[in-house]
Formats: structure tokens, sequence, C-alpha cells
């Protein structure tokens, strides 16, 4: 596939977010190369010889249509700041990435990683309707559902939310929003790694689709609930009667292999906040793509070749395993890239210093024709090579 250069669709937006493109257009003339930045709080340190383009003036949230459930916000709008003001209409975002709840609507987007929510509600991507990025030639581009039309069949949208800034600067989204549940709840079991794997098949076999299903390793559970041993997390949102049912049915497949965790229904927001906040503090942060017939091979890879972690925790329907450490190296990171690139894993630096990041890449050992497509439509968004990503190494 070809990529061809986007065309600037009609748009009108406020001037703070206008203003972003002007900075691009500036740094093309001077030279100056940019690192987009909403809160902050993601990617703390900026690359070295780069400016900082901050997008947290960008925080309008307009046309927020309840009985549609759809909003469309600035990228510089904090979670935090959204999630009230949806609250208020009657509705929420199924967005629960790890970091601080007052990471910006932009970073998520761009750094693309979902949190246990995925289970059922899919990834970032999934609850984007159609966005606006400024291009690296300062031009606006509009593109998915409310205007559509993706560039020589390739859908572009889907390039930029988890592109990392790599395509374009997100300055804003139209998002996929739900009617608030009229109750959320949780339940855990624990038992060893072998048991929970097995109790995480069974509960899909059995058909559960709870709105999160997590697996998380001895140290994180013992954070979260102070349990002991490998533990399955599960959680439910929507009806009362819907909910009870579908968190039955994941007890009778979890409770026959596993002991039951207490505490964990008393504490269930807090548990899944306390989540995000341990989750997205580990210094370093590697996702990997797994089947979800296979994520505790997926752990094992990360362990011979990452060493131990800070702590583990898998997404179990959708195979997402997410392991911390204080410390990586970019040798050692290259090393289970390859080996997860045999399996047809990808493997996503999703937080770490910069120099690691520089010399690592966000993603890697893609295989040659995916490389060669994410460097060409790289090429065709960023044609001045404007903004300091280091995506593909």
């Amino acid at each position: 596939m070809t990529a061809r250069a986007p065309v600037a669709a009609p748009t009108t937006l406020p001037a703070a977010a206008a203003s972003v493109g002007e900075a691009v257009r500036r740094a093309i003339v001077s030279g100056q190369r940019l690192a987009p930045r909403g809160a902050g709080t993601w990617w703390p340190e900026p690359p070295p010889l780069s400016e900082p383009l901050d997008l947290s003036p960008i925080a309008h949230v307009a046309g927020l249509a309840s009985a549609d459930l759809v909003v469309t916000v600035g990228a510089g709008c904090r979670l935090d700041a959204l999630g009230e003001r949806l609250a208020a209409a009657g509705v929420w975002l199924a967005l629960d990435p790890p970091g601080s709840r007052a990471r910006s609507v932009g970073g998520v987007l761009a750094s693309g990683g979902a949190g246990p929510l995925a289970a059922r509600f899919g990834s970032p991507r999934d609850q984007v309707l159609g966005l606006t990025a400024v291009m690296g030639n300062g031009t606006p581009v509009r593109m998915g559902g409310r205007v559509v039309k993706n560039v020589a069949g390739f859908d572009v949208a889907k390039a930029v939310v988890g592109g990392h800034g790599a395509y374009g600067v997100i300055v804003e989204a139209h998002l996929r929003l739900h009617a608030l549940p009229a109750t959320d709840r949780s339940a855990a079991w624990a038992g060893s790694l072998r048991e929970v794997v097995a109790a995480g098949a069974l509960t899909l076999a059995a058909g559960a689709v709870p709105a999160a299903l997590e697996a998380v390793s001895p140290p994180l559970a013992a954070d979260l609930l102070a349990a002991d041993g490998w533990t399955l997390l599960a959680r439910d949102l929507g009806g009362h009667a819907a909910v009870e049912e579908e968190l039955a049915v994941v007890s009778r497949s979890a409770g026959a292999a596993l002991r039951p965790v207490h505490g964990a229904a008393d504490a269930a927001a807090a548990v899944w906040r306390r989540w995000r906040e341990i989750v997205g503090g580990w210094p370093v942060l590697v996702r990997v793509g797994a089947d979800p017939a296979a994520w505790a091979d997926a752990v094992a890879l990360v362990e011979e070749h990452l060493g131990s972690p800070l702590g583990v925790s898998t997404t179990v329907p959708r195979g997402t395993v997410r392991a911390g450490f204080a410390t990586a190296s970019a040798g050692a990171l290259a090393g289970l890239r390859a080996a997860a690139a045999r399996r047809g894993w990808p493997v996503t630096l999703e937080r770490a210093h910069p120099a690691l990041r520089e010399e690592a890449g966000v993603a890697g050992a893609l295989a040659p024709g995916t490389r060669r497509l994410a460097e060409a439509v790289r090429r065709v968004y960023d044609p001045h090579d404007v903004f300091v990503v280091p995506l593909v190494r």
C-alpha cells in the first residue's frame, strides 16, 4: 500500500489549537524539532535537543451530546476534569490507562495504551469516532467518523492513535461515551500462576465478558489487595441484575481453582484507581500483545530477557501483558522483541526515560513490510521530520 499526502479538511478550531499549526510551521523554518506534550505526567522528561510543544491550553469540552453518547474534546483536556464534566451529564468515557488521572486526553490517545476496561470496551482506538491532528507541515487534518475520508485506503486515525505523535499531533477528538452504570462491582481470587491461567481460561470458555478481567502478579496483588500469590481480578459495570449474573459466572469458573480474596468488593473503586497509580508509576513499562491463550508464555519470555519485574498485569481476554521494571537495557529489550516477533507478538516500550526511548524506540522488530509502511507513512505525515518521536528502532 502506498501512502499519499493527506488533503486538508475545512476545519474551525479554537485559537489555542490553531496555534499548533503555526508553531509547526515556525519550527520548519527554524529547523527546530518539537516534542508534543499534554499534562507532562506520562513522558515527564522531553527528548534532548527538542522544544516542547505545549498542548495543555487546548482543553475545551464541546459538543457534549449525552443522548447521542458522544463528546468533542481538546487534546489538552485532563481525564479527571473530563470525567467530572461527563458524570454531571450522566455519561462516562471507558478509558482507564495506567498513570495519573491528570493525564491529558491527547496524551492517552497518542500513547494508545488501554487499561483493564479494554477487556470489554476495547483500546483507545475503539473510543475514537474521529479526530483532528496537525501534520508535520502545519496542516490540520480531520479524519475518522464525523468527517471521514481515509487516505488511499489507509486508516490514518488508527495510525495517529497509538502513534506517539510520529504521524501528527492530536488537537481534538470526538469520543464514544457510555451511560453511567447503576452498579460497579469487583471480586478477586488468588492462587498459583498455573491456577490463575486455568481459571482465566475457564472464565472465558464459560462465555463471561466482564468489564475487566486482570491477572496480576504477587507483588502487584499484595499492593492492591494484600493478596498472597497470583490474583485474578474481575470487575463488572451495568445494571444490578446483569452485574450479579456476570460476576456469578466468573465466580463459578475462578472459584473451582482459586481461593477468594476478601475485601475486593468493598474497595472496588480504590483498587482500580490504585492499579493505575502503581502500573503507571513503574519507571520502565513494557507491553506485549500476546495471544489470550498464551499470555503466561509471554510473561515467561519477558522474565527470560528482562529479569524479575516489579510487577505484571495481564488483561486476560486480550492477552495484553504489562510488566514494570526499575531499569532495562536496549539490548535486552531488542532480544525480547526478536523472540516475541517469532510468535507474532508486538512489544511496545510504553514508558521509559528519554535515553532508553531513544536507543530502543517505542516499537521494534517489526516485520519488513510493516516497518516499510510505518516509515513511509511517517515521511508523508511528517515530511520535515519535525516531531521528535523515536517510534521504530
